[in-house]
């Protein structure tokens, strides 16, 4: 009931939403691509945003940024999100769209919430542990993550975040502009196809001593082969006990092989509207983990966690993205 409570809502605040739409759409075309900023980097950020406006997972960064974005500013924050938290409010829906940590098996519609559950315990769990103590956090591929504005209080910890320059200045300015506490945030900009982030982050304090924290989530799909396996090299360099959050898609998927041709089809297609291309697709072999497993193992790492959209007891539903979380042993 509640569900069609709030489908009724929606279709109600429609002209609203979708004039929202328009004006992200206009902004993606006219603003975020000719100035080469990352435009899927969006994508995972208004998932998050859904989740925060539904109550499901609060990430009050996230939000008060928003403004201060160049695609989420007004009049697109009040036409979607807030339109969005008054629906959810009057009904007080928590569907599988804004649902956290989601159901499972997770589909399409539910892999941002799924993902970033992952992350979330991968990175919660590191944290807490009192054996080899994590003494760094890096993000890769930052984009609109704000996890390094919302750590536990009593943890000590130096950030750096790392992504192209375009979209790491304007992140940087959304986050100055929001009042949001960073001096414990260092911004590193580098060009991961082009570039060594080592040699970047090491250039901006980073101690390769210390035991770290990777995430690197919702990039290496528009890397090559090689920029994937040099990160993974660069990583395994690293202490013992540093521990790299990584998701990949399938490399059947990215080949648009049985039985996700159509689905390929789909995310390519979606994928080129932000002018981006996917790459690279991990093999799974005769187990779903089996490739991961390979090439953790090919730089010396342990694959630790593992799940996976899709439902490998369903011909249909075979999975197609992988989540996983690596151990320098």
């Amino acid at each position: 009931m509640r569900g069609l409570l709030f489908s009724l809502i929606i279709i109600l605040f429609l002209p609203f939403i979708l004039l929202g739409i328009i004006v992200y759409s206009w902004r993606v075309r006219r603003v975020i691509i000719p100035h080469n900023i990352s435009g899927t980097a969006a994508e995972p950020y208004g998932a998050r945003l859904a989740m925060h406006v539904a109550g499901t997972r609060i990430d009050n960064a996230a939000y008060r940024i928003t403004e201060h974005t160049i695609l989420f500013a007004q009049p697109v924050r009040f036409l979607t999100l807030q339109t969005m938290r008054l629906a959810l409010k009057i009904t007080n829906y928590k569907g599988f769209f804004f649902a956290y940590p989601g159901p499972r098996p997770s589909n399409a519609a539910t892999m941002m919430s799924h993902r970033t559950h992952f992350i979330d315990r991968s990175m919660s769990q590191a944290f807490s542990r009192t054996e080899d103590p994590i003494e760094q956090l890096v993000i890769l591929g930052a984009g609109w993550d704000t996890r390094c504005y919302d750590l536990p209080k009593d943890l000590d910890l130096y950030c750096f975040e790392v992504d192209m320059a375009p979209t790491l200045k304007v992140k940087k300015q959304a986050i100055e502009k929001a009042g949001l506490p960073h001096s414990h945030v260092t911004f590193v900009e580098t060009d991961f196809n082009q570039e060594s982030w080592m040699d970047s982050l090491l250039e901006s304090g980073f101690d390769q001593k210390k035991i770290t924290y990777i995430l690197w989530e919702g990039v290496t799909m528009y890397l090559t082969d090689e920029a994937v396996n040099s990160t993974l090299a660069l990583f395994s360099t690293l202490p013992q006990g540093s521990v790299i959050g990584v998701d990949f898609f399938t490399k059947d998927l990215v080949k648009g092989n049985p039985p996700h041709e159509t689905l390929s089809k789909g995310m390519h297609r979606a994928i080129k509207y932000y002018s981006e291309k996917i790459r690279f697709g991990i093999p799974t072999g005769e187990t779903l983990s089996e490739g991961t497993e390979e090439l953790a193992e090919r730089h010396g790492l342990r694959l630790s966690k593992f799940e996976n959209i899709g439902d490998k007891d369903n011909k249909k539903k075979i999975p197609w993205y992988v989540f996983t979380e690596m151990i320098k042993t």
